[in-house]
């Protein structure tokens, strides 16, 4: 099933794939993966806002994964999220974020570009790139040769 006018924002054919892995469900109505994915749009809209007004709310400008669950504990509707964010700390609620966890796994995520230069001030050693080997026959030749055995 493609998604021919790009009506929705999430795979269409993933999500029919997804509902016929369940045995129960039998076959799936074309128009039924296309609601779904609109359900699927405006549910995670509605999160995306809440967790926006909590970050704008708290005067910061990246959105947290408390503001998420701040987000879920104060809105009604998301009730059923509350035991799957309870795990996410909370410094406005007494919880704590480890800031040295935090910049390890930043630091973990750089990548260097290479052997640097050295304190010395000597530029780093150029690397050589590996030449490809080439066939030693072309492919008319391995044929004729094979035929011969």
């Amino acid at each position: 099933m493609k998604n021919k006018n790009k009506q929705t924002k999430f795979p269409v054919a993933r999500i029919k794939k997804i509902m016929q892995k369940d045995e129960e469900v039998g076959k799936v109505a074309q128009a039924t993966p296309i609601v779904i994915s609109k359900a699927l749009e405006l549910f995670l809209g509605l999160i995306i806002d809440e967790a926006n007004k909590v970050t704008a709310e708290r005067g910061s400008k990246k959105v947290e994964a408390y503001h998420l669950k701040h987000a879920v504990e104060t809105t009604e509707m998301l009730d059923f999220l509350k035991e799957i964010v309870e795990a996410v700390p909370d410094p406005s609620a007494g919880g704590t974020i480890d800031l040295e966890m935090e910049n390890a796994d930043a630091a973990k995520k750089k990548r260097g570009k290479g052997k640097r230069a050295g304190a010395s001030g000597e530029p780093a050693p150029k690397r050589r790139r590996k030449k490809k080997a080439k066939p030693r026959h072309t492919w008319k030749q391995q044929m004729a040769m094979a035929r011969e055995k």
